[in-house]
């Protein structure tokens, strides 16, 4: 694995530690948010392995869909778990008075642990 590859998981792993500590504190809409993060880098350092362009930030779910999913390297419930983090992120900045926001941080716990599992695994 090369130097950025290894940048961007120890980034992915740093994310993911911090939405345990953010969830044991309450903090689940910050949890969530971090979630995209994680998978972002992790997603990164994929493509970085495997030498496939991602081009903007904007660009990456696409490109990510495009290397992974649509070659089935991998399930298409990574994609989902990408997606849904990244509107995650996108609607955490709004007010919410939802007593799901508890149930919402674990899911996306448990999914963005999965997601880096399956990125590092097409590394290997």
């Amino acid at each position: 694995m090369n130097t950025d590859t290894e940048k961007h998981f120890h980034q992915a792993d740093e994310f993911l530690r911090e939405i345990e500590h953010l969830m044991a504190g309450g903090f689940y809409k910050a949890s969530t948010e971090r979630a995209y993060y994680a998978m972002f880098h992790a997603a990164t350092a994929a493509m970085l392995a495997n030498e496939i362009p991602q081009g903007t930030r904007q660009a990456i779910l696409p490109a990510f869909e495009d290397a992974f999913i649509k070659t089935n390297m991998l399930d298409k419930k990574f994609l989902d778990y990408f997606r849904q983090a990244f509107n995650d992120r996108t609607e955490s900045d709004m007010p919410s008075f939802d007593s799901a926001e508890h149930r919402q941080a674990q899911v996306a716990l448990l999914r963005t642990k999965e997601f880096i599992a399956a990125c590092k695994k097409l590394c290997e």
